[in-house]
């Protein structure tokens, strides 16, 4: 696949949290002029952390221990849905990389072959909470980094881990 934003983008992490079912499936996903988007959730009280993240800005997913998407935030605006009662506010994101669907599409364990985020990351993850994460400032990550180019060098990583050939 081959990457044509800048995955220099690539500021934040976001786990995302229901242990109950896999979120944002391939049957979730819309395709508004080709482009697949979907709608991503935070919690109730989380209004400060949901506008962090800037138009344009990538963040990687991760549910149950694995790598799902790789998201692009496409505006500033921030959606209220009132019937959800613990995920209201919303932002629309485009995917840009998504871990590949099994065959057996009615698998309860849909992303089982998603790759480890200990091996996306190339540390032992242990990032809790829905809230997005700002890159820089997983200490872990700037320790495992520093020598080799920081948030650059783990950029870098993150494309080979999911496959992505980046433009330059």
């Amino acid at each position: 696949m081959t990457f044509k934003n800048d995955l220099s983008r690539l500021k934040w992490t976001k786990n995302v949290n229901n242990p109950d079912v896999w979120v944002y499936r391939h049957d979730y996903i819309h395709y508004p002029y080709l482009v697949p988007e979907f709608d991503l959730h935070w919690a109730k009280g989380q209004e400060a952390n949901i506008r962090k993240p800037q138009k344009g800005d990538l963040i990687l997913l991760r549910q149950r221990t694995k790598v799902t998407h790789l998201v692009m935030t496409l505006d500033d605006q921030i959606g209220n849905i009132p019937n959800n009662p613990t995920h209201p506010l919303i932002r629309r994101v485009q995917v840009l990389w998504m871990a590949s669907e099994p065959l057996n599409t009615l698998d309860a364990q849909i992303w089982d072959n998603a790759p480890s985020q200990d091996d996306v990351f190339g540390f032992n993850v242990h990032l809790e909470g829905g809230k997005a994460i700002e890159l820089d400032h997983i200490q872990n990550l700037n320790e495992e980094f520093k020598d080799q180019g920081g948030l650059a060098a783990f950029q870098k990583r993150v494309a080979e881990k999911l496959g992505l050939k980046v433009e330059v």
